[in-house]
């Protein structure tokens, strides 16, 4: 069972320590995603259909709303990961660097080279994150440091791949937003938004980057995160969500962080300003 060593959160996002053995379904984050591998076996990422392998000098890159999914190579095989979710408007605001970091294509390729000076930070990072004593303006400027150096300089002012807009499809985020306290209807959403099932999913992809259905959960995800830092059980998490039974709930987010909720939350440590 993968174990979560710990979890900082704050204005940045969130970085997470993960002892992982087991996989990851298709999802995606509207967070800017980077993976460092800290020991263990050589691993792979499939990063919208593409295999990325995770290694010694090899990290993964994913976009916002980039899908991708993780299968360990050999079964019961563990590997430490550094997992960096940050948020883009953040990192925009830290360096005109991070100018388009929530763009489709802000990262060129979903590989890069990890660098003596990044090893370096991130072993230090490593060090906080797992031990949970971490201060908040020190994790920052890691983070910020650490996507710097990943981050392609040259393209520095100039205009990025932006995704179609619809307005029915704005229309049905906007809704799906404000209600993910039970399973989404995407036949309804279609419906009101005057598409068919299958013209809806074809928009909706163009506008977004990914399914509606994996949109959704991304949505569900990130409030079950929210309620979790705010002391709920996984039970009133799972109440609170809509889902059926707790344990369709402690699947649902162990099949996309790889940790169920309630040892999330227990691994979690948020990280205020001047802390």
């Amino acid at each position: 069972m993968t174990t979560g060593l710990g979890i900082l959160t704050g204005k940045f996002g969130r970085v997470a320590l993960l002892d992982m053995d087991t996989g990851l379904t298709a999802h995606a984050h509207a967070h800017t995603h980077l993976i460092i591998k800290m020991s263990g076996p050589d691993q792979d990422f499939a990063v919208e259909g593409r295999e990325v392998p995770l290694t010694e000098d090899r990290a993964v890159l994913v976009n916002s709303w980039q899908e991708h999914s993780y299968a360990p190579r050999q079964q019961n095989e563990r590997t430490l990961f550094l997992a960096f979710y940050i948020e883009p408007g953040w990192l925009h605001a830290c360096d005109p660097v991070f100018a388009r970091c929530g763009e489709a294509d802000y990262f060129k390729h979903p590989s890069a080279m990890i660098t003596p000076d990044i090893r370096r930070r991130a072993n230090v990072l490593t060090d906080m994150v797992g031990g949970q004593s971490a201060m908040a303006d020190k994790v920052e400027d890691l983070v910020a440091d650490i996507m710097a150096r990943f981050a392609s300089r040259h393209q520095q002012g100039k205009a990025g791949v932006s995704r179609a807009g619809d307005y029915r499809i704005r229309r049905a985020i906007r809704q799906m937003q404000e209600a993910h306290d039970c399973p989404f209807n995407f036949d309804d959403l279609a419906r009101h938004a005057g598409l068919s099932r299958s013209r809806f999913n074809v928009l909706f992809r163009k506008t977004v980057g990914v399914t509606p259905a994996i949109y959704g959960n991304a949505i569900r995800l990130e409030a079950s995160v929210n309620a979790l830092k705010s002391q709920s059980s996984a039970s009133e998490v799972s109440d609170l969500l809509g889902f059926s039974a707790p344990a369709n709930f402690t699947r649902f987010f162990q099949q996309h962080t790889g940790v169920g909720p309630a040892a999330y939350r227990r691994a979690m440590v948020r990280l205020e300003a001047g802390s």
